[in-house]
């Protein structure tokens, strides 16, 4: 484990490069940003205690964004070999690793099981269940979402992008679909709102700019992919944490 200093604007990790390494922040705040076309998109922040860069570590994949310093930072950084004996070691970290593969898993498969006739048909309201409702909480969003808000009455329900011209539909039915423009900011399928065991929650699994959920940071730059909606107000922004795409969601 190598101790390492950056000063606010310098790149901890830059997206495209390999990942060979884990950072865990021991002091200062970080931002993630990714590129789209030629605009930096901030998609969320973190600060002392947490980890960036591990899921491409654990997947084997290149760096899916930039990690570059807020403030001034230390970070630990630990060599792949090094981060995987950790969570070996580590029973939290090593669950949280499991549940985060297994939703993409699970993402996976229902995306086959959409493609095929003779897929299972949403879940249908239970009885005594609180209902959830969706508002826009932007103006842009004015037009796409009634201002009476929209009930829903089936889970998962999807929000996405409607498909741009020669391209190709979601792999799952989006259940509002709203239109935007490139640089875009929302995904086909951008996030699922969804119920659990113990009520309901938001899934960002396949989105580019992932998605933040009271604070909290979803997609694949992060190491969550479901933030729980807790009873009343939620706040949900799809896109990055500046983007116009923000939702209210009423649990109750």
């Amino acid at each position: 484990m190598t101790e390492l200093r950056f000063r606010a604007g310098e790149v901890i990790f830059r997206e495209g490069d390999e990942s060979t390494g884990v950072a865990q922040i021991t002091s200062g705040e970080v931002e993630v940003v990714r590129t789209v076309g030629q605009t930096a998109i901030v998609l969320g922040r973190a600060g002392a205690g947490e980890f960036v860069g591990e899921m491409g570590v654990i997947e084997g994949r290149r760096r899916a964004a930039t990690v570059r310093a807020l403030t001034e930072v230390i970070v630990h950084m630990l060599p792949r070999e090094v981060f995987l004996e950790r969570i070996a070691g580590d029973r939290e970290l090593a669950l949280s690793a499991l549940l985060r593969l297994s939703e993409r898993l699970h993402a996976m498969d229902e995306r086959v099981a959409a493609a095929h006739p003779g897929a299972e048909a949403a879940d249908q309201p239970r009885p005594n269940e609180l209902p959830v409702t969706l508002y826009a909480a932007s103006d842009l969003l004015a037009g796409a979402v009634p201002r009476e808000g929209i009930r829903i009455a089936s889970f998962p329900f999807h929000v996405g992008r409607r498909p741009g011209e020669q391209e190709a539909p979601a792999g799952q039915p989006v259940a509002l679909q709203i239109d935007d423009h490139r640089p875009y900011r929302l995904s086909r399928l951008h996030f699922s709102i969804i119920r659990t065991d113990d009520g309901f929650a938001v899934s960002d699994l396949t989105s580019t700019l992932g998605t933040e959920v009271n604070g909290e940071y979803l997609g694949e730059s992060f190491a969550k992919g479901r933030a729980a909606l807790r009873h009343g107000d939620n706040r949900v922004i799809a896109g990055g944490v500046d983007s116009p795409f923000a939702f209210r969601i009423v649990v109750g």
